[in-house]
């Protein structure tokens, strides 16, 4: 009965994105290219078919105007707990983080909440596609490329897992008189927490090994360990690490460990990324910068050194991405690109740090990220520049699905903006 139920629901999602339908007369935003003024996106079964500024509309296709308005791929923010949490302060809806320091098997995406009332929020600012990452401990368990409008974990995912989450452990000792604990008790809690790292990954990679050698003469079969399991595409270079770093110190030696591991890695928070943008560089690992809107890290720190960042790393080589991990305002991502581009980011790489690079990240880029023929028709249609923190969003598709841009937020603008008055009564 179940599966006949989930059967028609695919089937009647296939019909819709089944629909040709022509935006015409917009800005098209590719990312990926140059900007099209009073170009044309056909879309057909739920694809690009044709992106141009002289695309002929296919006989029968639903033309939609949009004329003045500007057409982008969804933005996508690699690490985010979107769907994990609702109310932080309500334990029954938080679901990013599981008991224990080493959780290499929680999967975002077996988690994700499809009936959040933040969904539709940020589907609403453009984002239509998020990587949904769990966070807590050293190894956090593995993230996701998720579409954000879907009934279940099946249809809405992109690729999963597409990065294991570790969290670097804090090297920074209190010496003050201050501190909660010794000196010699901080040294050792950092250095337990360097050899669990270490070592799970160290397991997983002889668990590897081991799995791999099964069914050779006098190797006997190993026990199947999911713990172990979910780090394997991560050791075989499959999906990268993402490692959660904001100290210079910290950045230095997930490197480090990088390399002696043989890991792809990309670091994520990176608010000291700046600092080694030409270690980075020569290593060629991406960062992930969050936030971009924030405080500098040090009182002794220029105050736009958070908005200057991606600039700086940027100019330096540095693969740079942008996101929002706080699923109450990843709405806001675009803002984060805009102040980039204020001060000293390219637009462009603004542009493609917030859609085309998160792709790459997540090995998601032939599917979203820009506006190409063959990938998703997932993309939205705004009013104005996306990195104009005026924008709005008039239209939006995934999958060549028109999606309902109702939300929470905008029900309650209409409650209260159509609240009764107070009628002044006369003595």
């Amino acid at each position: 009965m179940k599966r006949g139920i989930a059967a028609a629901l695919l089937s009647t999602a296939a019909v819709l994105s089944a629909e040709t339908i022509a935006l015409v007369g917009g800005t098209v935003h590719p990312v990926s290219g140059p900007d099209i003024p009073k170009g044309t996106v056909v879309i057909a079964d739920g694809k690009i078919a044709a992106v141009g500024a002289n695309v002929s509309v296919p006989a029968g296709a639903k033309v939609v105007d949009v004329s003045g308005k500007h057409v982008y791929p969804s933005l996508l923010p690699a690490a985010t707990n979107l769907g994990l949490v609702e109310i932080a302060a309500a334990r029954a809806t938080v679901d990013f983080a599981e008991m224990g320091d080493v959780n290499p098997e929680a999967r975002a995406d077996v988690a994700m909440n499809f009936d959040s009332e933040l969904l539709p929020v940020t589907r609403s600012a453009g984002v239509l596609v998020a990587g949904v990452t769990p966070t807590g401990g050293i190894v956090s368990g593995t993230g996701a490329a998720m579409k954000l409008d879907g009934w279940t974990r099946e249809d809405a995912a992109l690729r999963a897992p597409a990065l294991v989450v570790v969290t670097w452990p804090d090297l920074s000792i209190d010496r003050s008189p201050l501190a909660r604990f010794s000196v010699r008790i901080q040294e050792k809690r950092r250095d337990e927490a360097l050899a669990k790292l270490k070592d799970v990954f160290g397991e997983a990679r002889a668990y590897g090994a081991a799995r791999s050698a099964e069914g050779k003469p006098g190797v006997p079969r190993h026990d199947f360990d999911p713990r172990l399991e979910a780090l394997l595409p991560a050791i075989e270079g499959k999906i990268p690490v993402l490692v959660f770093a904001d100290r210079l110190a910290q950045i230095r030696g997930a490197l480090a460990w990088a390399k002696s591991e043989k890991l792809k890695i990309v670091i994520g928070g990176g608010r000291d990324a700046w600092r080694a943008a030409s270690e980075l560089a020569a290593a060629g690992v991406p960062v992930l910068l969050d936030p971009v809107i924030g405080l500098p890290t040090r009182s002794d720190e220029p105050y736009d050194a958070p908005y200057a960042a991606p600039g700086i790393l940027s100019k330096a080589g540095v693969r740079v991405a942008i996101t929002e991990g706080d699923s109450q305002f990843v709405r806001n991502l675009a803002h984060h690109a805009s102040v980039a581009m204020a001060y000293g980011m390219p637009r462009g790489k603004a542009l493609e740090a917030i859609t085309l690079e998160p792709a790459r990240i997540l090995g998601v880029v032939d599917s979203v990220g820009s506006i190409e023929p063959g990938k998703d028709a997932t993309l939205f249609v705004s009013d104005r520049d996306v990195l104009d923190f005026r924008y709005n969003v008039v239209a939006a598709y995934v999958d060549g699905r028109p999606l309902d841009l109702s939300d929470r937020h905008k029900r309650l603008y209409e409650r209260y903006r159509n609240r009764p008055k107070a009628v002044e009564r006369k003595p």
